[in-house]
């Protein structure tokens, strides 16, 4: 079977586009678990659209990787944006799946969840792009 890479573009970029409505609809609740998730799907998916123009993207939660390899095939202009989005992906790639109170690999207990703290930072960086 053959893949359209326009397809899989759209197709990343509208999966991008309704998890971003989601971790806003969600920040916006204050269900920071909720909103940092969606966040990571939606840099996530955003950073796949960005491969997609060049070659199929893995299944990778964390695409930063394949990304910054894209990135050098990206005209120069567009090239720092690439890396930026990145960094995003790659920083909000662990919660993905995270249990609400940040899990064993953070040292969190439950009831001190970090993940209030990565939904305002991600929610800072999506508006920064």
């Amino acid at each position: 079977m053959r893949i359209d890479p326009r397809s899989e573009v759209e197709y990343r970029l509208r999966l991008c586009s309704k998890y971003l409505e989601k971790a806003e609809k969600f920040f916006r609740t204050s269900d920071y678990k909720e909103s940092a998730e969606a966040s990571q799907l939606s840099a996530e998916n955003a950073a796949k659209a960005v491969i997609a123009l060049k070659r199929l993207p893995s299944w990778s939660h964390d695409p930063s990787e394949e990304l910054l390899e894209v990135a050098e095939e990206l005209p120069e202009e567009e090239r720092a944006l690439a890396r930026e989005l990145a960094e995003i992906a790659h920083e909000l790639a662990p919660e993905h799946g995270s249990p609400p109170t940040g899990g064993p690999l953070r040292g969190s207990l439950l009831g001190t969840s970090t993940t209030g703290q990565v939904a305002r930072e991600g929610e800072e960086k999506r508006r920064g792009l």
